[in-house]
């Protein structure tokens, strides 16, 4: 806790994509701060390890598998967090199915789309859509949804990727807009972090170099460079902000 007090203390978090990476580490720093977390993915074996390590550590977590994109899946979250803690006022949009590189005349594009936009876009309308009626019943509650770079600087072969992630980005400020006097927050983190799938595309496609030429402070990210800033936009301390779009990248995209 940098701050020297818990600055979630009291606060349900539902972290969508939290058994590994970002949405990992996103969630032990909540727990640190004294929320109460709520953990999603596709394998149990993966959220229970997360799980362990916060209880371990003498906070409190919960999991359910469930596949972003799945509304009844997604449902069943919120009514677990319910159940379980009456309330719910975080929401971390962390989970996509990526899809790999492909150009853009490819026949497979618009299978491609649909994968992604089910997962990220959809699977995160649906997760807020869901959380709103008890956020609001509340007085409200911070959302934060993630985007990428790619979304704004266009790579090729990444279509399907990043029009989902800009298309999280309107969602994102739509919602500020519309759920602004329910008191509810919502804001967009544009993360860098390494992924064993993200080394292993940077490897194979000769681009390490390249890519990190991009990055300002000269080192790519890990997901622990990602919570603080989840947290900030989780807490009270962010009151003011919503609607924006917040690049923790090391300076490779600066809007």
């Amino acid at each position: 806790m940098t701050s020297g007090y818990p600055r979630l203390e009291g606060k349900v978090a539902i972290v969508s994509g939290g058994g590994q990476g970002i949405g990992a580490a996103i969630a032990v720093a909540y727990a640190r701060e004294g929320a109460r977390v709520l953990i999603t993915g596709r394998t149990r074996e993966k959220l229970a390890s997360v799980a362990a390590e916060i209880e371990n550590s003498g906070g409190t977590c919960a999991y359910e598998v469930a596949i972003a994109g799945e509304r009844e899946q997604s449902a069943k979250v919120v009514e677990r967090a319910m159940r379980d803690w009456a309330r719910v006022d975080i929401l971390v949009n962390n989970a996509h199915s990526f899809t790999d590189y492909l150009p853009l005349a490819d026949p497979m594009m618009e299978e491609h789309c649909r994968i992604d936009f089910q997962s990220a876009f959809f699977g995160s309308l649906q997760f807020m859509q869901l959380c709103h009626p008890h956020m609001a019943a509340r007085g409200g509650g911070s959302i934060i949804n993630f985007g990428s770079s790619f979304g704004i600087r266009c790579e090729p072969g990444f279509l399907a990727y990043a029009a989902s992630k800009e298309a999280i980005r309107t969602l994102t400020r739509t919602a500020a807009r519309e759920w602004g006097t329910d008191g509810i927050r919502v804001n967009t983190i544009l993360p860098s972090a390494m992924s064993p799938k993200a080394l292993s595309y940077l490897e194979e496609s000769r681009s390490y170099d390249a890519e990190l030429a991009k990055v300002a402070v000269g080192r790519f990210g890990e997901p622990a460079d990602i919570a603080p800033t989840a947290i900030f936009l989780a807490s009270d301390e962010s009151a003011y902000v919503t609607g924006q779009t917040i690049g923790v990248d090391g300076g490779s995209t600066m809007l």
